[in-house]
């Protein structure tokens, strides 16, 4: 059995000693604030949508979590919703997380507009 006076005990359990001062038990690091200087200019918000009802949706999607599940759901429940809603599919925009990602997300604005689109629904899985 070892027994411990209450000074050892917190200096055992704490690395420090009465006085509060670290030991040489405990490590030193360096801190790095973890936020970095902005990098990009703020830009305003493009105008809402003022309804959904004939509306033309698209979905982009990055192809990792589940849309092939969650983006039939969701048409559904939107044409349930808004009769004259019309949805492009996420496979008219491609894969926005493959090895053609940058050119895809850069062509996007313009592949937008070709396609007439009012309001993007974006799925991003992890």
């Amino acid at each position: 059995m070892l027994i411990l006076s209450r000074s050892e005990a917190n200096f055992a359990i704490t690395g420090r000693s009465r006085s509060g001062i670290l030991t040489a038990m405990e490590p030193v690091y360096d801190v790095v604030w973890p936020k970095s200087p902005q990098g990009g200019r703020r830009r305003r918000a493009a105008a809402r949508v003022r309804s959904l009802e004939g509306a033309r949706i698209g979905f982009v999607w990055d192809y990792m979590f589940r849309g092939d599940e969650l983006f039939p759901v969701l048409e559904r429940e939107l044409r349930a919703r808004f009769t004259d809603l019309e949805v492009v599919g996420y496979d008219t925009f491609g894969n926005v997380h493959g090895p053609h990602e940058h050119a895809l997300v850069e062509a996007l604005p313009g592949t937008l507009d070709e396609h007439s689109i009012d309001a993007v629904v974006v799925g991003n899985g992890c």
